[in-house]
């Protein structure tokens, strides 16, 4: 491979844009992601066909991140600029609060929360129209980079294919590395390349949202709000702690999700199915027994997704993860190496928006490099 195009590892948000934008500059590129699918933390389950009643394109339910906050104005810019359609979280209605088993759940009018966007048909969309975007030779699948190291100004990389386990050598110039820091450590030998404090640096930083675990359950009819809730409610009691509204559209693709309160350790050693049945009854408690009447229901533990955690991640309180760019600044540029993962970037780290402000930068700086004007 020449020595010239410019490799991508990672292909979640960060790095799929990343990508995009080389496409558009026309910079030679190759992205290697270790999943079978783009999009890292954002993942989406697609409604079944038959579950479907009024839209006729299809619609995914997010397991991963579902928000895009009102001043996070890059990610709306992209999302409408690769045409995708915005609309609100419904919460208008009541909420509710259980908060011991001894008790019932109360009812609290007027008790919603932030106004948040979330994408029409669901987060993924943004993922396939991104991927879309590219072109199918410059990307890689199934393909995880196991090794790294830089000699004579250039990186070397040993990629292997996570289903035949076969191995390929490719080499670069300039690499762009769009991962949490926790996982560069864990997969791309840092000790081959980087000095011991950008080491313990990479270490420090939390991956956002790595030990969580979503539960997402489908319904022909939003039967919460006939009643009057908005679906959000918040409980001390059962597997969930918060719960919200999850329809794929205003009015289709209707939805609840929570987050679940248990450890990775305690959902990787309990039944899933078992897990699953409890967040139902925990919705029928909470909403109604019609809560019962579900189309599809699904499940996803991001701490027990090697792709995503690290036993570190897993230790640890949830926390909001922060780099200190400048400090590596100067050894990052002698490498010839960009982060772009969202947890290094300085604005919104760890969010959508801040997977975008990262790969911006690592483009802007990558283009600085090469001397390619704006």
């Amino acid at each position: 491979m020449s020595k010239k195009r410019t490799i991508i590892v990672g292909g979640g948000l960060a790095g799929l844009y990343a990508a995009f934008q080389l496409e558009k500059l026309n910079i030679p590129y190759i992205i290697f992601e270790a999943k079978d699918v783009f999009g890292g933390r954002i993942y989406s389950e697609k409604l079944a066909i038959n579950a479907q009643h009024k839209s006729e394109v299809p619609l995914f339910h997010d397991l991963g991140p579902t928000w895009i906050f009102e001043h996070h104005r890059n990610m709306q810019t992209l999302a409408i600029s690769t045409g995708q359609h915005l609309f609100k979280q419904h919460i208008a209605g009541a909420v509710v609060y259980h908060g011991d088993a001894s008790s019932k759940p109360q009812v609290i009018e007027n008790g919603q929360g932030l106004l948040l966007h979330r994408l029409e048909g669901g987060l993924y969309k943004l993922i396939l129209a991104l991927q879309a975007q590219l072109s199918t030779n410059n990307y890689q699948l199934n393909s995880q980079v196991d090794s790294l190291k830089k000699e004579n100004g250039t990186w070397l990389l040993r990629v292997k294919n996570t289903k035949d386990e076969t191995v390929a050598l490719h080499e670069t110039g300039n690499l762009i590395i769009a991962m949490p820091p926790r996982l560069i450590n864990q997969y791309l030998t840092p000790k081959n390349w980087a000095s011991e404090a950008l080491i313990k640096g990479l270490a420090s930083v939390p991956t956002w949202m790595a030990d969580q675990a979503k539960f997402v359950a489908t319904y022909k009819r939003p039967f919460w709000r006939e009643e009057g809730l908005s679906g959000q409610a918040f409980s001390r009691v059962g597997p969930m702690v918060e719960i919200h509204d999850a329809s794929a559209k205003a009015q289709d693709g209707f939805a609840l999700f929570g987050f679940i309160g248990l450890s990775s350790q305690a959902l990787k050693n309990a039944s899933i199915e078992q897990v699953k049945a409890q967040c139902v009854d925990q919705l029928a408690l909470l909403f109604g027994d019609q809560a019962r009447q579900f189309s599809q229901c699904y499940l996803k533990s991001w701490g027990n997704d090697q792709y995503v955690a690290t036993n570190a991640d897993r230790a640890q309180a949830p926390e909001h993860p922060y780099f200190n760019m400048k400090r590596f600044e100067q050894e990052l540029s002698s490498l010839s190496l960009y982060l772009a993962g969202s947890e290094v970037s300085t604005s919104e780290a760890g969010y959508l928006e801040g997977a975008i402000y990262a790969a911006d930068t690592a483009v802007s700086l990558l283009k600085r490099d090469m001397n390619i004007a704006n």
